[in-house]
């Protein structure tokens, strides 16, 4: 398997080993970035199929409980679910379970539980004809093909996590899945899902895949890059950005917590201790 950005996913790799020489965070630092990191995920992987939520709402929502007014029952669902969703896939992560179509299967039925037009199409693969908003001529795997494309994909990731840098797996799980778009519902959410878990489990950060209309566009214009005319090159270009700008604000929070003790220790007219 071929590297598409060799130079830039070695460097990928010498920030993440960059980031483990820093003193760690406390458990209580780490619980609070921890809890920063999933209000992220959540709002901005909703916003990126349409909820109005902001993120102070949807901060409002998952971690104190409160229902917004003037909010649809649907976009505070969407949130609880996929909060819910998240702890799951971090939960998987932290394990290291392997890749099984029954862990893609909850992802998606975990962040559509609630708000799918059929509940018991949850984790159901669709059965009808789908396609990009917009470009019709464009049709997602066939219903009747999905089982066999979702089989392959299983297989690919069990060689793939081994044999491709981290964040180049990481790319490919995302765009592979959402080509054959296997449920009726909540394909992309499941797939920023899965891009996360593989992340994740190799030890790098969580990455959020920003909604303002700018970044969207791009996102979407190098996923139908793909979709079009098999080009692998701009979405995991994307990613690779957005792995380096994750890395790099996790570096500077530890290189800040470093200065931050040092300079406590050295302010103080108490007693040292030996």
């Amino acid at each position: 398997m071929t590297e598409l950005f060799p130079k830039e996913l070695a460097e990928l790799t010498a920030l993440k080993n960059d980031m483990a020489k820093y003193r760690p965070l406390s458990k209580e630092q780490v619980d609070l970035l921890n809890q920063d990191i999933r209000l992220e995920h959540v709002w901005t992987s909703n916003a990126l199929e349409g909820s109005t939520l902001t993120r102070y709402e949807t901060d409002s929502i998952i971690n104190a409980g409160i229902t917004i007014h003037g909010k649809s029952l649907t976009e505070t669902l969407e949130a609880v679910n996929l909060s819910q969703a998240y702890d799951y896939m971090i939960d998987l992560a932290t394990q290291k379970e392997p890749l099984t179509q029954a862990v893609v299967r909850d992802l998606n039925r975990l962040a559509t539980l609630e708000t799918a037009k059929n509940k018991n199409m949850a984790g159901v693969y669709r059965v009808v004809e789908a396609w990009p908003k917009g470009r019709e001529y464009l049709h997602y795997t066939a219903p009747f093909e999905i089982n066999s494309a979702m089989a392959e994909l299983i297989d690919w990731a069990r060689t793939a996590i081994k044999a491709e840098h981290p964040v180049q797996y990481a790319a490919d799980l995302h765009r592979k899945f959402v080509s054959i778009h296997p449920f009726s519902d909540g394909n992309g959410r499941t797939a920023r899902l899965l891009m996360n878990f593989a992340l994740t489990e190799s030890g790098y950060p969580v990455i959020n895949i920003q909604p303002d209309a700018k970044s969207r566009e791009q996102y979407m214009l190098a996923l139908s890059d793909y979709q079009e005319n098999g080009n692998e090159a701009p979405f995991t270009k994307l990613v690779i950005d957005y792995t380096r700008e994750t890395l790099e604000k996790r570096i500077k929070i530890l290189r800040a917590n470093e200065v931050a003790i040092k300079e406590a220790e050295n302010d103080t007219n108490l007693p040292r201790k030996n």
